[in-house]
């Protein structure tokens, strides 16, 4: 057979450009299979979470356990409760601070020498920015049966309890509602009658 027959190109292709062709498809169909089965590991462990995630929420809740209730701010302040009865300290036993929350200059100053001459001691004259209403008297957990002596003196007083302040000094904070102290008989029959039981004792 001569070398021409040997040679023969069908469709007049040459031969290294059938062979080539040949690589390509073979190279082709070899990644088509490679990607077949790495698509089909991935549907497999899909299928395989998916199965064990619904058995896990098919799964009885675990007994709960008990939330320790939360409590909002700081915790409230231990206030030494009085004895049953218990009335008023007297007023030699208090020591009063007075402080203007008013506009009125030298109020806090004649306050102060009014109580002294009902006789309470005097712990000092000041101003402030906190006060309301006629009069705020300030104490510390201690401070209750003192508080309640300045407390009487002054019609519509009210009481502050003051974490962290020790003894039973106390102090008196002067409002604009301040129109001057209870007539001395009345305050002084106040300071003979025992006092409410706060709230918490």
């Amino acid at each position: 057979m001569s070398s021409s027959h040997r040679d023969a190109r069908p469709y007049g292709r040459p031969v290294d450009d059938l062979r080539s062709r040949d690589q390509r498809l073979r190279r082709s169909r070899r990644r088509r299979a490679v990607q077949l089965a790495i698509l089909g590991v991935l549907c497999l462990a899909l299928v395989v979470v998916g199965v064990l995630a619904v058995r896990e929420l098919q799964k009885p809740a675990a007994e709960p356990g008990v939330i320790a209730p939360k409590s909002l701010g700081a915790d409230p302040v231990a206030l030494t409760c009085p004895e049953p009865g218990a009335v008023p300290l007297p007023p030699g036993e208090v020591t009063v601070t007075v402080l203007n929350g008013t506009s009125r200059s030298g109020l806090a100053g004649t306050v102060s020498a009014d109580l002294v001459e009902r006789g309470f001691v005097a712990g000092g004259t000041g101003n402030t920015r906190q006060s309301t209403g006629p009069a705020t008297v300030v104490h510390g957990p201690d401070g209750f049966l003192a508080a309640q002596s300045v407390r009487v003196q002054i019609q519509g007083a009210q009481l502050r309890l003051e974490e962290g302040r020790e003894g039973t000094a106390v102090d008196l904070l002067i409002g604009d509602g301040f129109t001057g102290l209870e007539e001395d008989s009345v305050a002084a029959a106040a300071l003979a009658e025992p006092v409410e039981t706060p709230e918490g004792c």
